[in-house]
């Protein structure tokens, strides 16, 4: 809810406390409590260059139970000014993966952020669990694909390749920690449909049976031949 049920407060995930029960929402204008529908989350990062903008359409097509929303179709540059920065961003991504899942459609949400910048968010508390994947490559892959943008766009300055490429290691890296669960995807080699396939076989491997069936059966959809052609294991691995 967004607004108190019972005295019309205006329900701010950042000014509500998640400590004592982080499955419900408790007003902290009259001490109503309601239950907390928390809905999963599948989250792919991969920075400039990594293939995500070119992954899209096939996964869309590999997912056609799940709502897969591009990060960048809510405009970045409207937040870089303001006083909390991308973060406030962040959080509006979450805001919107919110509101998707609310219609009951699994939401894999592909942008650009770390796992500890979206548990930072106020409505991270709104998801459980979190699943996160980073897009990786190699650096001469990366510098060859922003390389190869229009001059217009400038990705191919040191600075931007250093950046992008920068949070790729940072991917790897959180992997490395071992403690964050993260799954790893390397696109050096791979087609966008062959990424697609395996990265399908990721989500689908924590997607409830019963959502995917559901939808099937409401688009008529071939789920044996849909799950066949999605490897789980298909150049992902996972670190934690």
């Amino acid at each position: 809810m967004a607004i108190c049920t019972v005295c019309g407060a205006w329900l701010e995930p950042s000014a509500l406390d998640f400590s004592s029960n982080p499955n419900a929402i408790v007003c902290p204008n009259c001490g109503h409590r309601e239950r907390l529908i928390r809905h999963p989350l599948w989250f792919i990062a991969g920075s400039s260059g990594s293939g995500k903008s070119t992954l899209m359409p096939y996964l869309r097509r590999a997912l056609p139970e799940c709502v897969v929303f591009e990060g960048e179709a809510i405009d970045f540059w409207r937040y870089g000014d303001s006083p909390t920065g991308y973060a406030a961003l962040h959080n509006q991504w979450l805001k919107v993966a919110h509101q998707i899942a609310l219609g009951e459609r699994p939401v894999v949400f592909v942008a650009i952020a770390y796992p500890q910048q979206l548990a930072a968010c106020p409505f991270h508390h709104y998801f459980s669990p979190l699943h996160f994947l980073g897009l990786t490559c190699s650096e001469q892959a990366q510098r060859e694909r922003l390389l190869a943008r229009p001059a217009w766009r400038n990705a191919g300055s040191p600075e931007f390749i250093a950046q992008s490429y920068g949070f790729t290691r940072g991917l790897e890296a959180l992997a490395r920690a071992g403690n964050t669960g993260i799954a790893l995807h390397d696109t050096t080699a791979l087609t966008p449909a062959d990424s697609a396939t395996a990265i399908a076989g990721w989500v689908r491997q924590t997607l409830s049976p019963n959502v995917t069936l559901h939808y099937a059966r409401i688009v008529g959809l071939d789920l044996a031949e849909a799950h066949a052609t999605a490897d789980p294991a298909r150049s992902l691995k996972t670190r934690g």
